[in-house]
């Protein structure tokens, strides 16, 4: 669990957890290195946008885009998997592939080392506890930091690659997603490939696809899916941690002040709410009622479950996800589903989508045979913040009224002869 070592609010920070502007939101979260690098091998600066790298990323897949065609790489490599040798020698360029292969090494070598040293990061803010701005607003955007559904991310994503990206706030991580998905649909005939396969014309379906072209589509879809769920989860981790710290603040504020003493007809409520923007509004609600500030605690609570989860799947703060090895097999089998479709029946874009399932679902497996006896389908639902108020006994009524409004998991009314400290 975050914020173990929570300092004061006067304490400047020298590592900072994430960060909003108006291109959208960031953060420096800790990522299994492999998994990095293996979406660097897969196709170069996919590695550095999955750490949150955006600029190296963009700069390297444009290269990739580049050079790649320029040596005709992925048509020598479908003919070599083909088992047609000689034809893949003779249309590969020799010398743009020499320029190749020094930046694709380096993207999978600075993905990894990028990865290790982002986590080191992420431990030294912990420990200082760094702050994170909630909300930036320009003239251009507003961007929040709130809670979203990570699968509605994905199936956005699935739907059209940049869409999820752009449901989660990464504005320009999006918009620069929608661009080049476009613009490789375009020259690998894609709209036209996927028609005639719709209506069952495999044999025109195949023979208009552009090989070169049509072979960057896999990994961009495959990536796009993955990517869009995972920064959705990491954007909920990071709206987590920043009100974690401004509850705890803002008690460390109260604690300073003079607490009152329990006065004649009062009652105290317990409640407890899930991380949202309902907790802050709820408090403000109570404060509008008359209700004095320092009679309202509110505070994180300290999770103690441990358990690995498939749908919910970041596993805390640690950038370990079930889904993983799922996306990883997923993308390796929709490369091979597309390349063989380019003989087989049923063509390049049935069988990668059949490849990209297949695949998703066989590493999954995997996945769960490592954690079987830890792993869950959802996860529970948490009582994540401990909300106490102490009020005249007349204002009961309105107080439920105003827990049921903002959407609190449930509340207790302590029984008189029960005064707890916190």
């Amino acid at each position: 669990m975050p914020h173990q070592k929570f300092q004061s609010a006067r304490i400047r920070p020298r590592y900072a957890k994430g960060a909003l502007s108006t291109f959208g939101a960031n953060s420096v979260y800790p990522r299994i290195p492999w998994v990095a690098a293996w979406w660097s091998f897969t196709f170069p600066g996919f590695g550095h946008i999955f750490l949150g790298r955006y600029l190296p990323g963009f700069i390297l897949i444009i290269w990739e885009l580049v050079v790649n065609t320029q040596a005709n790489l992925n048509m020598g490599i479908a003919l070599s998997m083909l088992g047609k040798f000689e034809e893949a020698k003779a249309v590969i360029n020799e010398e743009w592939v020499l320029l190749y292969m020094g930046a694709y090494i380096f993207s999978i070598w600075d993905s990894y080392r990028s990865a290790v040293e982002i986590s080191k990061s992420h431990i030294l803010s912990e420990v200082e506890d760094a702050p994170v701005g909630p909300s930036v607003v320009s003239a251009f955007d507003i961007i929040i930091v709130d809670k979203r559904k990570p699968w509605l991310a994905a199936v956005w994503s699935a739907i059209s690659p940049g869409l999820g990206q752009l449901y989660s706030g990464h504005t320009i991580t999006g918009t620069f997603i929608l661009a080049w998905w476009i613009f490789v649909t375009y020259k690998a005939n894609m709209i036209g490939t996927w028609f005639y396969s719709s209506i069952g014309d495999f044999t025109i379906a195949t023979a208009m696809a552009d090989w070169q072209w049509f072979l960057f589509i896999p990994s961009m879809y495959a990536f796009a899916i993955y990517h869009a769920y995972v920064t959705v989860n990491e954007i909920n981790i990071l709206y987590d941690i920043e009100q974690t710290r401004y509850l705890r603040v803002r008690d460390e504020n109260l604690a300073q002040e003079k607490q009152n003493a329990l006065e004649k007809d009062t009652l105290q409520i317990i409640a407890t709410f899930e991380h949202s923007p309902f907790v802050e509004m709820a408090i403000h609600d109570f404060e509008t009622i008359g209700i004095p500030t320092e009679n309202i605690v509110a505070l994180p609570l300290e999770n103690l479950e441990s358990d690995t989860y498939i749908i919910d799947s970041l596993h805390r703060v640690d950038g370990r996800s079930v889904l993983d090895g799922a996306m990883v097999s997923g993308a390796i089998f929709m490369v091979l589903g597309t390349i063989y479709g380019f003989v087989w029946e049923w063509g390049p874009v049935i069988w990668g989508l059949l490849g990209l399932l297949g695949g998703f679902f066989l590493g999954l497996i995997i996945e769960l045979a490592f954690h079987k006896n830890k792993t869950k389908l959802f996860a529970s639902r948490k009582n994540e913040v401990y909300m106490q108020v102490t009020c005249n006994s007349s204002m009961k009524e309105h107080m439920i009224k105003i827990l049921k409004a903002r959407k609190a998991n449930g509340y207790l009314i302590l029984p008189q002869r029960i005064t707890p400290d916190v």
